[in-house]
């Protein structure tokens, strides 16, 4: 019974960390690099010691919030994932949420690497459940995870740091699909 109990205390200390950070990045107060550990933890009413007993840094604490929001791109189709990403992404992420992925993208190399990786097993899940569901791939899975994640990324980055949601989602899908043959993946 203690152990459920410490359990849930857990999982709600995690949610008032993970909802303090989101809290400071959509106020838009503060770059998420001027974000600190403090300002988290005052926001969320947890002591700093408390913090450190669930995550090593703000980074680890992001990487989770990005965890808890990939579960909600995960409601999406392979095939969406792969012929429209943008109406994904803005279906599952706030847009003020991705500008803070995006400025974490630039500031720190372990942020930028835990976040392709995942992007890249996610890519290459889909495609192995693809397979699975018959449609055959020209072009072997991991080529197509680099050339379609970076295709994706980069149109991303561009999109995030440029656009002030000027263009919409569906316009990016089109602009993605012009340079990957998404032909590939609806069959």
């Amino acid at each position: 019974m203690s152990k459920r109990k410490e359990d849930l205390r857990s999982i709600r200390t995690k949610t008032h960390l993970s909802k303090a950070l989101l809290t400071l990045i959509d106020e838009n107060k503060h770059k998420f690099e001027a974000i600190t550990v403090n300002m988290i933890c005052e926001e969320a009413m947890v002591h700093r010691t408390t913090f450190y007993k669930y995550f090593e840094d703000k980074y680890h604490l992001l990487n989770c919030c990005v965890e808890n929001m990939q579960q909600k791109f995960e409601q999406y189709t392979s095939v969406e994932h792969l012929v429209k990403p943008f109406q994904c992404m803005i279906g599952a992420w706030d847009y003020k949420f991705a500008l803070t992925i995006l400025e974490c993208l630039e500031s720190s190399k372990y942020f930028k690497i835990s976040f392709e990786n995942r992007m890249k097993d996610m890519l290459y899940n889909d495609l192995c459940l693809m397979e699975e569901n018959g449609t055959s791939l020209p072009i072997p899975k991991e080529i197509l995870v680099q050339i379609v994640g970076n295709a994706i990324s980069g149109l991303a980055a561009w999109w995030i740091k440029n656009n002030n949601q000027k263009i919409t989602a569906e316009a990016m899908d089109g602009y993605y699909k012009a340079v990957i043959n998404t032909s590939l993946f609806e069959r």
